[in-house]
């Protein structure tokens, strides 16, 4: 099996490789690697593709579209190291019948675990009462706890699912919107379907966990932010895209809401932007880093080169995404 591996030499791509996973994926074939710190051209993995069985790619690789496969004539199997595939994939690559393995569930994992420390975050108020800030707490301090608190996730996919097994040790009050899944199905999860409408103004806590997309833009606005109750929290970790960002602005500056913001509609957010304004304690910022952590990237890279190795012994791939599914990930 001849094996090329797509990814830039570059610190970011060098973080998912260790001595470990590297020697495992060289068991696997002939692995040849693109040395080279640069983004790679879509003119060299088209030359590098010819007789190669498994291209294993990541950030910085390019499309695999009618052009990058002109020459992929052995091809079999992309093994995507990140997570959403938009970027990579391709009608003509669907077409010819060449799968695609991705580290989405490794990524999804992590930054369900990173949503849910902005919400603890948020609600124990840990950016007030640093003592940096207030040297001390007074008689009326108030925090709250994520036990059977009030949650509403807006999306469902690999992220949303990690997040809900998680809320569920601590008893929490789930409920979930998502226009593909039935009331009975989320019942089956433990969970409660539930509008949009209906999350904003009843949720004390409020994460977004669904794909941008064109249908998806600014999905949250000013009418769903007027609905949320006093001080409750929105967290974003999944794309800034889905937020009317002025709107956000103008009810955190009011004292209305509060948030957690991991990803914005530019990133980073402009010099000028309202959010900067906005004290820590009513806005946490972090510069997009819910996930995957670094220490975890290597595992993401291991999952898909245990699918090469399905691949080559005929058994069923288990982190392989469909067309169909595809179509549903962050574009």
């Amino acid at each position: 099996m001849k094996i090329y591996v797509a990814m830039p030499t570059d610190e970011r791509s060098r973080s998912f490789f260790t001595k470990e996973n590297t020697a495992f994926l060289e068991s696997l074939g002939e692995v040849t690697w693109y040395n080279c710190p640069d983004k790679l051209a879509s003119e060299t993995l088209r030359d590098a593709l010819e007789d190669v069985d498994v291209c294993v790619a990541g950030w910085g690789s390019p499309r695999f579209d009618e052009f990058t496969l002109q020459k992929a004539n052995k091809l079999k199997l992309i093994a995507y190291t990140a997570g959403s595939i938009s970027a990579v994939v391709s009608d003509e690559m669907y077409a010819r019948g060449i799968r695609i393995v991705s580290g989405n569930e490794g990524f999804a994992r992590v930054v369900a675990e990173g949503t849910l420390a902005q919400m603890m975050f948020m609600l124990r108020h840990f950016a007030k009462y640093e003592m940096r800030v207030c040297h001390w707490k007074d008689a009326s301090y108030y925090n709250e706890s994520l036990w059977d608190q009030r949650i509403g996730i807006v999306g469902y996919g690999a992220t949303s699912r990690n997040l809900i097994n998680m809320l569920k040790q601590f008893d929490a009050k789930i409920k979930l919107f998502s226009r593909h899944m039935t009331p009975e199905q989320a019942a089956e999860l433990g969970v409660e379907k539930a509008s949009l409408e209906e999350i904003f103004s009843t949720c004390r806590v409020i994460s977004l966990n669904t794909a941008k997309s064109p249908e998806n833009h600014h999905l949250v606005n000013d009418e769903l932010l007027s609905l949320m109750e006093q001080d409750a929290i929105l967290v974003n970790t999944a794309r800034g895209d889905l937020i009317d960002e002025d709107a956000l602005a103008k009810h955190l500056q009011s004292g209305h809401i509060r948030a957690a913001l991991d990803v914005y509609a530019a990133e980073p957010p402009r010099d000028d932007h309202p959010f900067w304004n906005i004290p820590a304690d009513r806005l946490h910022l972090m510069p997009h880093m819910a996930g995957p952590t670094i220490d975890q990237r290597p595992a993401c890279a291991q999952m898909v080169f245990e699918d090469i190795q399905r691949l080559q012994n005929g058994e069923a791939l288990k982190h392989e995404i469909t067309a169909s599914r595809s179509k549903t990930m962050t574009k």
